[in-house]
């Protein structure tokens, strides 16, 4: 299949990535707790967007969400199982 330019070019952002669980999740306890940040911290890296200039996550936080996010669902599963 080929692609355009727009679609090769097109990169999902976390926040993407995130829309299935993202209402579901604490994102001040997570930012805190994993990252030693602030809730607003984390919310400027979903927008990308940090007073009107571009903000990503780099690779090393993102890299730590993935860890963050793997904890939280690791620690639910145990406890979903203690049920």
């Amino acid at each position: 299949m080929k692609y355009t330019d727009k679609e090769e070019n097109q990169q999902t952002t976390v926040r993407q990535e995130l829309n299935d669980v993202y209402e579901d999740i604490n994102w001040a306890y997570l930012a805190q707790n994993y990252f030693g940040k602030s809730r607003s911290w984390l919310y400027h890296k979903f927008s990308g967007r940090n007073n009107g200039k571009p903000d990503d996550f780099s690779d090393i936080d993102r890299e730590r969400l993935k860890g963050a996010l793997v904890d939280i669902a690791n620690r639910l599963r145990m406890t979903a199982d203690k049920l």
